[in-house]
C-alpha cells in the first residue's frame, strides 16, 4: 500500500497519518530468535488444568440432594435472622415506653416555675450589679518620678471573667473639646474589662510668660494638674454603666507632642483619642496642630471626635403687625 492509499485509509478511520519508516536491518533474525525455545523455557513445569464441572450438564441425584439441603439451610437462617430481629425491636418500644419517674416528676415540677420570679431575681441581680459601680479608694498615686504623677483607679469592680481587653489612651488639656471626646471614648468604644490612659501635659517650656505669671513651682502645677485630670475623669466615668475599668491618669511635664510620641510608643494601646480643635489660649492649641501631628505620626488608630455644633441664632425674626380691617376696606 502506497503512501496515498495509507492516508486516505488514516483519514477514513479518523486516526493522525504516521511517517511510515524503511525495515530496520536485521530485524527478521531478532524475530527469528524470539521465537526459538531457549532451556530456561523447558525448565519451567507445564501448567495444570484441572477439570472443572460442565455448567450445562445436568446434576444427578445426589448433587440434588445436596443443593436442596443448602435451600434448606439457607431458609431456616433467614426465619432465624427474622425472628432476633422481631424480639430486637419489641425490646426497643419496651424501653421507649419506659419511665423515669424521678425525671418525670422534676420536668412536671419545672413546668410550674412562675415567669415572674425569673425576672425578679435578673433584677435583683441588676440592683445588685448597679451597687458595685463606684471607685475602690483610695486610688493608687505613683510620684517615683519626678516629672510625671500617675493615678490609677478601679471602678465598678465585680472580678468577672470578661472578654479580652482592651487599652484606650486619650489626651485631655480640659477644654470643652477634650472633654468631649473623653466621654466619647467611655461612653462609645470602651467595655467591661477594658483601661482607660488619660495624659495631660504640663507644657512650662513652652509657655515661659505664662510660668512667670503662675508662680508656681514645677512641683506644684504638676500637682494641681493630676488632681484636675483625675477629678474630671472619675467625674465622667462616674456616670458609665461599665464595670472592671482600670481608669490611669498621667500628669507629665515637657513639650506636648514629645511626650504624646513617648507614651503612644510605650503603652500597648488599642486606640488614641483626642479633640478636634484647641482652645487658643496661652497653655498651646493642644487639640488642634496635635491633633494633626498624632494622626500622621501614631503606630495606634487615632480617633479625633468633634463635639456636636451648637446652633445659635442671633437673629430676630421681625414681626410684622397685620393691617386693620379698616385698611383693608380701603
Amino acid at each position: 500500500m502506497d503512501n496515498g492509499s495509507n492516508a486516505g485509509f488514516a483519514a477514513a478511520l479518523g486516526i493522525p497519518l504516521t511517517t511510515e519508516e524503511p525495515i530496520t536491518p536485521g530485524l527478521e533474525e531478532k524475530v527469528y530468535e524470539l521465537n526459538q525455545i531457549q532451556a530456561e523455557n523447558i525448565a519451567i513445569e507445564e501448567a495444570i488444568i484441572e477439570p472443572k464441572p460442565e455448567p450445562n450438564r445436568p446434576m444427578n441425584e445426589l448433587e440434588e440432594q445436596e443443593e436442596e439441603e443448602k435451600r434448606r439451610k439457607k431458609i431456616l437462617q433467614d426465619e432465624e435472622n427474622k425472628k432476633k430481629q422481631e424480639e430486637e425491636e419489641e425490646e426497643e418500644e419496651e424501653d421507649d415506653h419506659f419511665v423515669d419517674e424521678e425525671l418525670l416528676r422534676i420536668t412536671e415540677s419545672n413546668r410550674h416555675i412562675p415567669h415572674i420570679d425569673a425576672i425578679v431575681r435578673l433584677r435583683s441581680k441588676s440592683m445588685k450589679r448597679r451597687q458595685l459601680l463606684v471607685f475602690s479608694d483610695p486610688p493608687r498615686t505613683d510620684r517615683s518620678k519626678t516629672d510625671r504623677i500617675t493615678v490609677t483607679s478601679q471602678y465598678g469592680v465585680v472580678n468577672e471573667k470578661q472578654r479580652k481587653k482592651r487599652t484606650y489612651f486619650a489626651a485631655c488639656d480640659f477644654s470643652e473639646e477634650s472633654l468631649y471626646a473623653l466621654e466619647w471614648v467611655m461612653g462609645t468604644m470602651m467595655r467591661d474589662g477594658d483601661s482607660l490612659y488619660v495624659l495631660a501635659v504640663v507644657n512650662r517650656e513652652d509657655n515661659p510668660d505664662a510660668v512667670k505669671a503662675g508662680g508656681m513651682t514645677k512641683a506644684k502645677e504638676l500637682e494641681k494638674t493630676s488632681e484636675a485630670v483625675t477629678r474630671e475623669a472619675r467625674r465622667i466615668l462616674n456616670q458609665m454603666l461599665l464595670f472592671d475599668i482600670t481608669l490611669i491618669t498621667c500628669a507629665v511635664v515637657g513639650r506636648v507632642k514629645d511626650v504624646l510620641a513617648k507614651e503612644i510608643q510605650k503603652l500597648p494601646l488599642t486606640m488614641v483619642v483626642c479633640g478636634s480643635k484647641g482652645r487658643g489660649t496661652v497653655k498651646g492649641l493642644f487639640m488642634g496642630s496635635i491633633s494633626t501631628f498624632l494622626v500622621h505620626n501614631s503606630s495606634v488608630p487615632v480617633s479625633v471626635i468633634r463635639p456636636p455644633n451648637k446652633k445659635k441664632s442671633n437673629k430676630k425674626k421681625s414681626t410684622k403687625t397685620p393691617p386693620s380691617l379698616s385698611e383693608n376696606n380701603k
